[in-house]
């Protein structure tokens, strides 16, 4: 709903700056932009849970998420032409609200205020969808041994995973401490980044060395075995990924070191467990 309004917003101001114009950072500014604002395209996975609820998963989840993505992108386009048509690269790059400026800047204060709730709400449904997520994340591998076993604890009256729950809400919090919402944004695209180069080289390597398994969804423009849109994946996001200063570096390296060392204790136990039966 919001980004629909900004957008009818600036149709009135459509052809009134030059969309081509570059900041004095130039295209770099543009890059370490886009890595910033790439957090705004992860969530889509969480279709996948639905896949119990849907009809043909296999063919349909996949269409659904390349749609969703699709719908976004073109949102997210026209929103950014209304909001530089409406105030302009300079004052949007000194805004710490932008959408509430341009709702005031078109309509009045009222409408900076009524922007400022659905800005509100709908970042509130963006954090709980996320808790959700990871909550739900945590109790699966507590599940299947990858974490403690009492993250896999289950209410009795709800059924929902409190305690991977309460902790997914704890963790989250923790982040508040570091007062730089940027900085967390970045943190969080770094490990999408990794984790996205991850997928894409899986793919390739499943279709080259397991071209016999069932593929009720194929990912289309291959050559020959190798499926050419995950090699343009993995660069693309090792381009982004180098648009990352190194506090983040280090900090999202530390994070796969961490799941690293878990990986290697938990293979490490089970093997041991299977040892002594």
């Amino acid at each position: 709903m919001g980004l629909a309004l900004i957008i009818l917003l600036g149709i009135p101001y459509l052809g009134r700056v030059n969309l081509l114009e570059l900041s004095p950072l130039g295209y770099s500014g543009i890059f370490q932009a886009s890595a910033l604002i790439f957090f705004a395209f992860i969530g889509f996975e969480e279709v996948v849970k639905l896949s119990e609820e849907a009809k043909d998963p296999e063919k349909n989840i996949p269409r659904g998420l390349i749609l969703a993505i699709s719908a976004s992108i073109v949102l997210y386009i026209l929103v950014a032409i209304s909001s530089v048509s409406i105030l302009g690269w300079e004052e949007l790059s000194r805004s710490s609200a932008p959408f509430s400026d341009i709702a005031y800047s078109a309509l009045g204060p009222n409408a900076s205020s009524i922007m400022s709730l659905i800005a509100l709400c709908a970042t509130i449904n963006t954090v709980l969808l996320m808790l959700l997520a990871s909550s739900r994340i945590i109790y699966g591998m507590a599940q299947s041994g990858s974490l403690p076993s009492f993250l896999a604890a289950v209410h009795g009256r709800t059924q929902a995973p409190w305690t991977a729950t309460l902790i997914s809400g704890i963790l989250a919090m923790s982040f508040v401490f570091l007062g730089d919402i940027a900085f967390v944004a970045n943190v969080n695209n770094f490990t999408v980044f990794v984790t996205f180069i991850a997928i894409n080289a899986a793919l390739i390597v499943l279709r080259i060395n397991k071209p016999q398994i069932k593929r009720p969804f194929k990912v289309p423009l291959s050559w020959g075995r190798l499926a050419l849109l995950p090699v343009a994946g993995i660069f693309f996001n090792a381009f982004m990924l180098a648009q990352l200063d190194g506090q983040v570096y280090a900090i999202g390296l530390a994070l796969i070191c961490l799941g690293g060392i878990a990986a290697l204790l938990r293979r490490r136990f089970a093997f041991k467990a299977v040892q002594d039966r």
